[in-house]
């Protein structure tokens, strides 16, 4: 049984599914349990799906509920193995009533950000209970310390849904494109910064909790940003003359940076060790807006 926050939203919840989807094809019996309720994902599962439908940011009473009804699904499908991916589902995992054994998927080079009390509680628990844990990339080790993965498994990349875009032949930027959530670790307003001082549109694509502000320091500056939300294929927004900008001050596996480049999409991203195992030329590499 595989557990996520949502069915889609970010790298994680999308490596998740076609995860999902391999070993189903595979024959193997799998269940995916998206905790948070929200749209689908362009990478539609083929298993059962368990959704528990937990509010987005709910109350604590949402939370407790979500938990019981996780505990209903364990029950009724008795897993023999849960596969623990992101902060939410850690906790639903260390907190769940049953026998089977568990594998954090570490995602992030720093997780449990704004909770790390809680979070070393929940992987204190999880390690009691036997847990083994695994990381998406070779970079990171296991929080909190520095205890080396049981295993490297490199996140999935979707298959392409169109043509290699010819986005590389224009010779100036038109368009600056920002992709993924707009949370604090990704440091969304940083592009709004360079679309002040050069005088460029943006387009955002993504959503998260900093929406509603960076919409509100984009009126307050009169700036040019279109903002999309969530799109399910965010590179076919692309065209000639766009250049992503990556400023993230923490990154997991880089999923957004490798699929720019199978895109054929140029791109500037933070100078950050997350990004500086891809050896760009220093060209791409940007320690300021």
């Amino acid at each position: 049984m595989i557990v996520t926050n949502s069915l889609t939203g970010g790298g994680a919840e999308r490596s998740m599914n076609l995860f999902a989807n391999e070993l189903t094809s595979r024959g193997w019996p799998i269940s995916l349990v998206p905790i948070n309720s929200g749209d689908g994902d362009l990478i539609q599962p083929q298993c059962e799906l368990f959704p528990i439908e937990r509010k987005w940011r709910g109350s604590g009473v949402d939370t407790l509920k979500s938990l019981f009804r996780f505990n209903k699904v364990i029950w009724k499908w008795k897993p023999d193995l849960l596969i623990l991916n992101c902060d939410l589902p850690e906790m639903f995992g260390a907190l769940v009533l049953t026998r089977a054994r568990c594998i954090v998927v570490e995602h992030s080079s720093i997780p449990w950000i704004k909770r790390i009390f809680v979070g070393k509680l929940i992987r204190y628990i999880l390690k009691l209970r036997g847990a083994r844990f695994v990381a998406v990339s070779s970079h990171f080790s296991i929080w909190p310390g520095s205890k080396k993965a049981d295993a490297i498994l490199q996140n999935t990349l979707a298959p392409s849904h169109q043509a290699p875009l010819a986005v590389g032949v224009s010779d100036s930027v038109k368009r600056l494109i920002y992709v993924g959530r707009l949370s604090p670790e990704k440091k969304p307003s940083l592009i709004l910064k360079v679309s002040q001082s050069t005088h460029l549109p943006v387009a955002i694509i993504g959503d998260g909790i900093l929406r509603g502000e960076l919409e509100s320091q984009a009126r307050l500056l009169d700036l040019e940003i279109n903002f999309l939300g969530h799109i399910r294929e965010p590179w076919t927004q692309i065209m000639s003359g766009d250049l992503l900008v990556v400023p993230s001050e923490l990154e997991g596996d880089g999923l957004v940076v490798i699929e720019a480049m199978k895109a054929n999409l140029p791109l500037l991203v933070s100078d950050i060790p997350d990004f500086r195992r891809f050896n760009f030329p220093e060209k791409h590499y940007c320690k300021s807006p």
